[in-house]
């Protein structure tokens, strides 16, 4: 059996507008995972962005921001988003940096194979504390009080 010809691995027309297009890796062990099904669409969406940004030197070095992400869904949704993609073992944090205004960085991790195992180990995202979510009480105005 020989080498097929270059034109046999081109991307074909439904799968992209040219046919020397970047192309992302997503296996069928993955989609047929436990894991994988436990994802929403939206942790899904992410994960398919996220993986979009992946050249091949940076798996410990994926970003996605909110302002990116606001493109897809709302900043709520993008949160359990990540939570989930962390929780299934899909992506780790490397560095959370809420408190610096930069973005948050994930690597790509292998852990969604040992989903539903006693192998599987993963260390969830630091949320902010409800003191610091708290809105801050407003000042100098008065509040009406309504009658009943």
């Amino acid at each position: 059996m020989g080498r097929q010809s270059k034109e046999q691995w081109q991307f074909k027309t439904f799968e992209s507008r040219t046919k020397t297009a970047k192309h992302l890796r997503i296996t069928n062990n993955m989609i047929e995972s436990p894991a994988w099904q436990n994802l929403s669409c939206y942790a899904i969406t992410v994960y398919v962005h996220m993986k979009a940004k992946y050249n091949f030197s940076n798996q410990d070095d994926i970003s996605m921001t909110y302002e990116e992400a606001k493109k897809l869904m709302a900043k709520a949704t993008f949160s359990k988003a990540i939570d989930e993609l962390i929780e299934t073992g899909f992506i780790q944090l490397i560095r959370q940096s809420w408190t610096a205004r930069q973005p948050n960085i994930y690597s790509f991790s292998e852990m969604w194979q040992q989903y539903g195992t006693d192998n599987f180990k993963i260390q969830k995202r630091r949320k902010r504390d409800s003191e610091f979510n708290k809105p801050k009480p407003k000042t100098g105005m008065k509040q009406r009080s309504r009658a009943p």
